[in-house]
Protein backbone atom coordinates (compact mmCIF):
# COMPACT_ATOMS: atom_id res chain seq x y z
CA UNK A 1 0.00 0.00 0.00
CA UNK A 2 0.88 3.63 -0.90
CA UNK A 3 2.20 5.94 2.10
CA UNK A 4 2.95 9.38 2.51
CA UNK A 5 6.15 9.62 3.76
CA UNK A 6 6.60 11.47 7.10
CA UNK A 7 7.49 15.54 6.65
CA UNK A 8 11.27 16.01 7.68
CA UNK A 9 11.11 19.93 8.28
CA UNK A 10 14.36 21.99 8.32
CA UNK A 11 15.11 25.27 8.72
CA UNK A 12 18.60 27.44 7.79
CA UNK A 13 20.46 30.46 8.56
CA UNK A 14 23.23 31.48 6.20
CA UNK A 15 24.95 35.23 7.08
CA UNK A 16 27.50 36.51 4.71
CA UNK A 17 29.59 39.57 4.37
CA UNK A 18 28.37 40.02 1.51
CA UNK A 19 25.49 39.52 -0.29
CA UNK A 20 26.16 37.61 -3.91
CA UNK A 21 23.81 35.65 -6.52
CA UNK A 22 24.43 34.50 -10.00
CA UNK A 23 27.60 35.18 -9.20
CA UNK A 24 27.36 38.88 -9.02
CA UNK A 25 26.34 41.56 -5.88
CA UNK A 26 23.28 41.89 -4.51
CA UNK A 27 24.04 44.15 -1.27
CA UNK A 28 26.45 47.11 -0.15
CA UNK A 29 26.99 45.21 3.04
CA UNK A 30 26.32 41.78 4.52
CA UNK A 31 23.37 39.66 4.18
CA UNK A 32 20.68 37.64 5.94
CA UNK A 33 19.36 34.63 4.39
CA UNK A 34 16.35 32.67 6.07
CA UNK A 35 15.15 29.87 4.49
CA UNK A 36 12.30 27.01 5.87
CA UNK A 37 11.38 24.02 4.28
CA UNK A 38 9.50 20.70 4.79
CA UNK A 39 11.21 17.70 2.98
CA UNK A 40 8.60 14.74 2.02
CA UNK A 41 10.35 11.54 0.42
CA UNK A 42 12.12 13.08 -2.89
CA UNK A 43 10.24 16.35 -2.88
CA UNK A 44 10.98 19.89 -0.87
CA UNK A 45 8.59 22.45 -0.50
CA UNK A 46 9.95 25.63 1.29
CA UNK A 47 10.24 29.59 1.18
CA UNK A 48 13.38 31.92 2.32
CA UNK A 49 13.46 35.66 2.83
CA UNK A 50 16.98 37.92 2.20
CA UNK A 51 17.90 41.95 2.37
CA UNK A 52 18.84 43.26 -0.64
CA UNK A 53 20.45 47.12 -1.51
CA UNK A 54 18.28 48.23 -4.46
CA UNK A 55 16.64 51.16 -5.48
CA UNK A 56 13.65 49.35 -6.02
CA UNK A 57 13.68 47.09 -2.89
CA UNK A 58 14.78 46.40 0.49
CA UNK A 59 14.34 42.33 0.00
CA UNK A 60 13.69 39.58 -1.71
CA UNK A 61 10.91 36.28 -0.85
CA UNK A 62 10.46 33.39 -3.13
CA UNK A 63 8.63 29.89 -2.30
CA UNK A 64 9.91 27.11 -4.33
CA UNK A 65 9.32 23.28 -4.90
CA UNK A 66 12.20 20.86 -5.49
CA UNK A 67 12.59 17.23 -6.93
CA UNK A 68 15.34 15.24 -6.29
CA UNK A 69 16.66 11.67 -6.83
CA UNK A 70 19.36 9.41 -6.42
CA UNK A 71 20.73 7.11 -8.22
CA UNK A 72 23.65 5.19 -6.66
CA UNK A 73 26.39 8.37 -6.86
CA UNK A 74 24.63 10.28 -9.21
CA UNK A 75 21.88 13.01 -8.13
CA UNK A 76 19.36 14.61 -10.50
CA UNK A 77 16.90 17.92 -9.58
CA UNK A 78 14.16 19.90 -10.81
CA UNK A 79 12.26 22.77 -9.50
CA UNK A 80 10.54 25.88 -9.64
CA UNK A 81 10.49 29.17 -7.42
CA UNK A 82 8.34 32.24 -7.67
CA UNK A 83 10.47 35.22 -5.81
CA UNK A 84 8.78 38.57 -5.63
CA UNK A 85 10.64 41.57 -4.17
CA UNK A 86 9.64 43.00 -0.60
CA UNK A 87 9.56 47.03 -0.53
CA UNK A 88 9.01 47.31 -4.10
CA UNK A 89 7.26 50.53 -4.94
CA UNK A 90 4.09 50.02 -7.62
CA UNK A 91 4.99 50.62 -11.03
CA UNK A 92 8.26 48.19 -11.80
CA UNK A 93 8.61 44.33 -12.52
CA UNK A 94 9.07 42.57 -8.87
CA UNK A 95 8.16 39.25 -9.46
CA UNK A 96 9.35 36.10 -11.64
CA UNK A 97 9.02 32.84 -11.73
CA UNK A 98 12.07 30.53 -12.33
CA UNK A 99 13.22 26.87 -13.39
CA UNK A 100 15.86 25.36 -12.31
CA UNK A 101 17.63 21.76 -13.20
CA UNK A 102 20.81 20.15 -12.52
CA UNK A 103 22.69 17.30 -11.27
CA UNK A 104 25.84 15.96 -9.76
CA UNK A 105 27.77 13.19 -9.66
CA UNK A 106 29.43 11.85 -6.49
CA UNK A 107 33.59 10.09 -7.51
CA UNK A 108 35.31 9.18 -4.25
CA UNK A 109 35.91 12.26 -2.85
CA UNK A 110 35.15 14.21 -5.73
CA UNK A 111 31.98 15.94 -7.00
CA UNK A 112 31.34 17.53 -10.21
CA UNK A 113 27.77 19.10 -10.73
CA UNK A 114 26.29 21.16 -13.55
CA UNK A 115 23.12 23.50 -12.57
CA UNK A 116 21.04 25.61 -15.10
CA UNK A 117 18.42 28.67 -14.12
CA UNK A 118 15.66 29.72 -16.31
CA UNK A 119 13.24 32.82 -16.66
CA UNK A 120 10.98 33.93 -19.08
CA UNK A 121 10.54 37.49 -18.01
CA UNK A 122 13.31 38.14 -15.26
CA UNK A 123 12.55 40.88 -12.15
CA UNK A 124 13.40 44.21 -13.59
CA UNK A 125 13.73 45.55 -17.30
CA UNK A 126 15.38 42.10 -18.23
CA UNK A 127 13.09 39.73 -20.35
CA UNK A 128 14.41 35.85 -20.56
CA UNK A 129 17.36 34.49 -18.21
CA UNK A 130 19.49 32.04 -18.44
CA UNK A 131 22.43 30.98 -15.46
CA UNK A 132 24.21 28.14 -16.12
CA UNK A 133 26.89 26.95 -14.11
CA UNK A 134 29.35 23.96 -12.87
CA UNK A 135 31.83 23.01 -11.26
CA UNK A 136 33.71 20.18 -8.92
CA UNK A 137 34.34 20.34 -5.10
CA UNK A 138 37.17 17.81 -3.40
CA UNK A 139 36.70 16.34 0.48
CA UNK A 140 40.15 16.72 1.76
CA UNK A 141 39.28 15.75 4.76
CA UNK A 142 35.93 15.02 6.74
CA UNK A 143 35.58 19.11 7.66
CA UNK A 144 37.83 21.01 5.07
CA UNK A 145 35.93 20.73 1.01
CA UNK A 146 37.85 23.16 -1.63
CA UNK A 147 35.19 24.00 -4.69
CA UNK A 148 35.64 25.97 -7.77
CA UNK A 149 32.37 27.31 -10.47
CA UNK A 150 32.31 28.97 -13.24
CA UNK A 151 29.06 29.99 -14.92
CA UNK A 152 27.82 32.45 -17.63
CA UNK A 153 24.36 34.84 -17.70
CA UNK A 154 22.68 35.10 -20.72
CA UNK A 155 19.69 37.67 -20.64
CA UNK A 156 17.40 39.64 -22.97
CA UNK A 157 17.89 43.26 -22.18
CA UNK A 158 20.34 43.25 -19.80
CA UNK A 159 24.06 42.61 -19.03
CA UNK A 160 25.69 38.89 -20.17
CA UNK A 161 28.17 38.24 -18.09
CA UNK A 162 30.84 35.07 -17.42
CA UNK A 163 31.29 34.49 -13.75
CA UNK A 164 33.71 32.12 -11.54
CA UNK A 165 34.13 31.59 -7.79
CA UNK A 166 36.71 29.52 -6.00
CA UNK A 167 36.52 28.60 -2.00
CA UNK A 168 36.80 26.34 0.99
CA UNK A 169 33.79 25.78 3.33
CA UNK A 170 34.94 23.96 6.72
CA UNK A 171 32.32 22.43 8.90
CA UNK A 172 32.98 23.70 12.76
CA UNK A 173 30.36 20.80 13.65
CA UNK A 174 27.19 18.98 12.75
CA UNK A 175 24.95 21.87 11.30
CA UNK A 176 27.36 24.73 11.05
CA UNK A 177 30.12 25.43 8.41
CA UNK A 178 31.47 28.73 7.47
CA UNK A 179 32.90 29.48 3.74
CA UNK A 180 35.57 31.59 2.84
CA UNK A 181 35.33 32.53 -1.26
CA UNK A 182 36.74 34.67 -4.28
CA UNK A 183 34.10 35.67 -6.81
CA UNK A 184 35.16 37.40 -10.00
CA UNK A 185 33.40 38.44 -13.48
CA UNK A 186 34.61 39.41 -16.98
CA UNK A 187 32.49 42.62 -16.78
CA UNK A 188 34.39 44.14 -13.79
CA UNK A 189 34.45 47.49 -15.90
CA UNK A 190 30.48 47.80 -15.47
CA UNK A 191 30.70 48.85 -12.04
CA UNK A 192 30.24 47.77 -8.21
CA UNK A 193 27.80 44.81 -9.18
CA UNK A 194 30.61 42.98 -11.16
CA UNK A 195 33.58 43.72 -9.37
CA UNK A 196 35.75 40.98 -7.69
CA UNK A 197 35.18 40.23 -4.31
CA UNK A 198 36.23 37.76 -1.05
CA UNK A 199 33.21 36.96 1.04
CA UNK A 200 33.10 34.81 3.85
CA UNK A 201 29.96 33.27 5.08
CA UNK A 202 28.32 31.26 8.03
CA UNK A 203 25.43 28.61 7.13
CA UNK A 204 23.77 27.36 10.36
CA UNK A 205 21.30 23.93 9.72
CA UNK A 206 18.93 22.96 12.31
Amino acid sequence: MWAVPSPDPGFEIVVASHGMSKGVSQTDGPQLVARASVQLGDVQFGGQWKNLNSNSADGEASTFAILSHKFGGLQLAAGVTYKTLTGAPSGIDSDCIELSAGGSQKLERITVRLNAIYSADDIGSSKQSLYVEGGSSIDVTKALRLSANAGHRWRDNGVEYTSMNAGAVYTVFKGFAIDLRYYRTNRTELGEVYRNRLVASGRWIF
